[in-house]
């Protein structure tokens, strides 16, 4: 009784299973029949890209374009899901064309001082190249010439060269006549000029009264700059 029992049971055991292995059978043939496996369509033009997919039973939906110096503009740089996956019939892949390399616009960095056109060349991406520098180009400490230019596309990470004024420009005179005028007002137009006088050298001269200009250092009608050093000779 009891060895009947257990072959019983050994039966139902053997069935159960049977069962089971062919329901699995059954749904992995189903899925493989209609499984597809994704094709490589990277580097191909859109439109070709598309066909191919549904060629195979795909659906291709294009998505934004990706930076990628690899890819020619225009042409497949991304798929989702990638190449050589199963999928199921009519599962959607995404592509993503290319917009070929990344680049930066560099900005307009002439009148800015150089601490402010670092920061922004480094908010940007970029980074300072060479600089050179030169005196009495701007009423300023600040950059005057910029390579590349302003719009100009470069490389992230790409190096702008700046040309920067170091001293600020001095206003440019013609000097004044100050012979034969009283020293202390030749002294206050000078001083309101922005000149400087540096040497006053009293000369005896007959016929004049003290403290008249004699002479002047640098002459009248010439061109000076402002700060320029000036030199009288006075009458005592």
């Amino acid at each position: 009784m009891g060895t009947r029992l257990l072959r019983g049971v050994a039966v139902l055991a053997g069935f159960g299973i049977g069962c089971a292995v062919g329901v699995w059978l059954v749904l992995w043939v189903g899925l493989r029949s209609t499984a597809v496996r994704v094709a490589d369509v990277r580097g191909m033009e859109k439109l070709q890209a598309v066909a191919v997919l549904q060629e195979s039973g795909l659906l291709a939906k294009v998505q934004e374009d990706v930076f990628d110096a690899t890819v020619p503009v225009g042409r497949i740089a991304r798929q989702r899901p990638g190449p050589g996956l199963e999928v199921k019939r009519g599962s959607v892949v995404r592509l993503y064309p290319s917009q070929g390399s990344e680049v930066r616009r560099v900005g307009n960095l002439v009148g800015l001082p150089t601490s402010l056109a670092e920061a922004e060349l480094e908010e940007a991406g970029l980074h300072v190249g060479r600089t050179c520098r030169i005196e009495g180009q701007a009423a300023a400490a600040v950059v005057v010439a910029q390579s590349p230019p302003a719009g100009a596309a470069v490389a992230p990470g790409g190096a702008v060269d700046l040309l920067v004024n170091t001293v600020p420009q001095r206003s440019r005179f013609v000097m004044p006549d100050f012979v034969g005028i009283d020293e202390a007002i030749a002294s206050r137009v000078i001083r309101a000029l922005g000149f400087r006088l540096t040497a006053r050298q009293e000369v005896r001269y007959v016929g004049v009264r003290p403290g008249i200009v004699l002479r002047q250092d640098p002459p009248a009608g010439g061109p000076v700059m402002e700060a320029e050093t000036v030199a009288l000779w006075v009458s005592r």
